[in-house]
């Protein structure tokens, strides 16, 4: 076994990174660990394109949807005179994050540039969108009444329109966390929920654009993944040897 290839990775990478991919499985030897660690960001780099596709058009689903409706209001009443207030009154937590996630944005462009709505847009990040399906403030639960359908026009109402975003929300809530995950470059190969994850992203694309679903499956190689693992177990027997 060549151990100086391991250890000159390990010098870049580091020792405590690379010892989550020992950790998170049974590896009995470095070229497991090395093994890992490639195919952790294969899988990542897999994801990417669908979380791409998915986080871009729901947010502007639901912000062309928003402006279909009120055509004459900023987006979600961002400049409204009691939102500050009203807001951090609030015992909603979702409503209040949102509020906080509106905050953070605006101060973010202020440091750099001139404010305007589709700033605003374009800095909420993905915990925004998937936050507002989950709230039940009253301005929000009026809005989604209103919208729910043009930005999910491929679903079909099970329960009720409160009942199903809630829903639909929460698995979004989980998408986010695994988004997450991959962007802060965690561990994510070993995730027993990995299938779920990529069948609910491809489902709720859809919902929202059977035309973007389709693209996205077609460049989309998750089940392929067992043969990447097997030409990344090849090339680095080269290295190990």
């Amino acid at each position: 076994m060549n151990t100086n290839f391991f250890f000159m990775i390990e010098k870049s990478i580091s020792q405590s990174r690379l010892s989550t991919y020992k950790n998170h499985s049974s590896c009995t030897n470095d070229k497991e660990i090395i093994i890992n660690y490639v195919l952790n960001a294969k899988i990542s780099e897999n994801f990417y394109f669908l979380l791409q596709n998915l986080e871009v058009s729901l947010r502007n689903a639901i912000y062309d949807s928003f402006k279909l409706h009120y055509p004459t209001s900023d987006f979600f009443f961002l400049h409204e005179t009691d939102s500050r207030n009203r807001y951090k009154s609030k015992k909603e937590k979702h409503s209040r994050e949102c509020w906080k996630m509106i905050c953070a944005a605006k101060h973010n462009i202020l440091n750099r540039t001139t404010i305007n709505e589709g700033k605003i847009i374009a800095e909420l990040n993905f915990g925004f969108w998937t936050t507002i399906l989950l709230s039940t403030d009253i301005k929000y639960s009026n809005m989604w009444r209103k919208i729910f359908n043009e930005v999910f026009p491929n679903y079909k109402v099970v329960h009720s329109i409160h009942s199903d975003k809630a829903n639909i929300g929460k698995v979004l809530d989980d998408i986010r966390q695994f988004r997450n995950r991959i962007f802060h470059y965690e561990p994510i190969f070993n995730q027993t929920n990995l299938n779920q994850i990529h069948s609910d992203i491809i489902e709720i694309l859809g919902w929202i654009n059977k035309d973007l679903q389709a693209l996205t499956i077609s460049f989309d190689e998750f089940n392929l993944i067992k043969n990447k693992e097997e030409h990344i177990k090849k090339e680095l027997d080269k290295k190990f040897t």
